[in-house]
């Protein structure tokens, strides 16, 4: 996001404060029957929680809600993903970006400043993930000249090439909401380093797969879309074609005052139990060969919720202090998360006394071929 788009959202949250004020007072007053709420949350965890918050607590038969927010840097993966096959884990940790799961399906998303999203919340008769994309269309082409459509696959495109937005739902039996990216001006090269997993190699697994596509942000068209523009245009179009008159509000998502409960769904979005724990059951088998040494080593790691639930790690070496510590090491493995704190310490601690060099060289290319195959980051 550039500095002087940052500038221009800070100087106008700050202008609306007044307003954030009375609307946080007629929230509580008055509930029409169509919405338009912008978060003043930039946390991937407060707006996923807020998001759950409506989506579970109100009556949407009663009314229709659009929730528009954005997140410092994050990467978003789907109810039924795996983060480590999905994003660089490793990476997430080092640059602090934070790892977050949603409630709806779909695939993997990175969400910085530079990314609007958007998330329509509707009783399930009036559920139509077209019409909400055609009206996100219809409200930027009728400010900027872009040439923005929704393909087959209902992703809304660019130049009839480049998607800019990603989209996902979540349906209940009364009420539900389809939510989806829109890209104005996403660093795209911390996009591609966060989605770039480095387990790729021999991996056995049954959970969604993200659909990588090639992208582009909508400001490289025109520099003047920006966050809060995006929000002006989308919010009043949603009035417009619901053929009522509206304000947008700005609302503090963590408000247990006016949202009670919203912190707890908010502490469960960010446990490890949560993002990692609920990771489909996958397998990693891989083969390492040693020209060095003139040796062959064969892992498998089963996992089942973020932990490795047997390992199997078989060197072809006959020596047997090798061998033992092939046993030893696979032993200390299993059960543990798929964590740098739990991996690290097993994997850089052993007792060497009764390896002479070349054992010991062995030795740390096994452990070297175990971090390959976890991708810990050690």
């Amino acid at each position: 996001m550039s500095q002087l788009c940052y500038r221009r959202l800070k100087q106008k949250i700050y202008l609306l404060t007044e307003s954030f004020l009375l609307n946080k007072r007629s929230y509580c007053q008055t509930k029409p029957r169509h919405q338009v709420f912008v978060s003043t949350a930039d946390d991937i965890y407060t707006n996923l929680a807020f998001e759950e918050w409506l989506y579970e607590r109100e009556d949407l038969k009663q009314k229709s809600i659009l929730l528009m927010w954005q997140n410092k840097p994050a990467v978003v993966i789907g109810r039924h993903q795996n983060p480590w096959l999905e994003c660089n884990v490793p990476k997430l940790k080092e640059h602090g970006i934070k790892l977050a799961r949603r409630i709806s399906g779909g695939g993997c998303v990175y969400h910085d400043l530079g990314n609007l999203n958007c998330s329509f919340l509707k009783t399930r008769t009036l559920y139509n993930r077209k019409e909400n994309l055609d009206l996100v269309v219809q409200a930027i082409t009728s400010r900027w000249d872009v040439d923005l459509e929704v393909n087959a696959r209902e992703d809304i495109v660019l130049d009839r090439l480049y998607k800019v937005s990603g989209t996902a739902a979540k349906l209940g039996r009364n009420n539900t909401f389809h939510h989806f990216t829109l890209l104005h001006d996403v660093n795209v090269e911390n996009l591609e380093m966060t989605l770039d997993s480095p387990m790729k190699m021999g991996i056995h697994s049954k959970a969604t797969d993200s659909k990588r596509s090639t992208i582009k942000n909508l400001s490289e068209c025109d520099f003047t879309i920006d966050f809060m523009s995006l929000v002006e245009v989308i919010g009043h179009e949603f009035y417009k074609a619901a053929g009522v008159q509206g304000e947008i509000e700005w609302i503090d998502p963590g408000d247990e005052t006016l949202f009670p409960g919203v912190t707890e769904i908010r502490k469960s979005a960010e446990e490890w139990q949560w993002i990692f724990g609920r990771t489909p059951k996958f397998t990693t088998k891989r083969k390492f060969t040693s020209k060095k040494h003139k040796i062959e080593l064969s892992v498998i790691f089963n996992f089942e919720k973020g932990r490795i639930q047997s390992s199997e790690i078989i060197c072809d070496s006959n020596v047997p202090h090798v061998m033992e510590f092939t046993v030893r090491l696979q032993n200390d493995l299993t059960g543990r998360r798929l964590h740098r704190e739990d991996l690290n310490p097993v994997l850089q601690a052993s007792d060497l006394s009764p390896l002479d060099c070349k054992q010991e060289e062995v030795k740390q290319w096994i452990v070297d071929c175990c971090v390959g195959a976890l991708c810990t980051g050690v």
